[in-house]
């Protein structure tokens, strides 16, 4: 599996490829939803990262958004989702890709079953968010 930053400039023409991955992400949360996931990405706003294969079919995709701190510029994964992104081999490599886009830390916001995924891969637990709506 080869993993790849699209540029956004081809971002429009790969969407139908990685719209379904993306909104399988989707259905447990409601911050974000798929068009808006659209929007930030054909505007570069996140960076789209996909997974193909040599015959160039896509087999998962996932969405960055960087935020600068002070000490760190954070990849915050904000959409995971397919067999072929999702695993042991591609996780080296996409780490390669947010570190070659200036990340020094990588973070995401996950389920209990995503976080033991993540676990997997090296990322711990920080925290847990919680929410409420007023």
């Amino acid at each position: 599996m080869n993993i790849h930053q699209v540029p956004v400039a081809h971002c429009a023409q790969i969407w139908p490829h990685v719209e379904g991955y993306i909104a399988k992400c989707l259905k447990y949360t409601d911050d974000v939803d798929l068009a808006q996931v659209k929007v930030f990405v054909l505007t570069g706003a996140w960076v789209l990262i996909v997974a193909a294969d040599d015959a160039g079919q896509i087999h998962g995709a996932s969405t960055v958004v960087f935020v600068n701190d002070p000490n760190f510029r954070t990849g915050i994964i904000t959409t995971m989702g397919g067999r072929g992104i999702v695993s042991k081999e591609a996780f080296g490599p996409y780490l390669n890709i947010i570190r070659s886009l200036g990340a020094t830390r990588i973070q995401a916001y996950a389920r209990d079953s995503a976080a033991r995924l993540y676990e997997r891969y090296g990322l711990y637990k920080k925290s847990t968010l919680m929410e409420m709506k007023i």
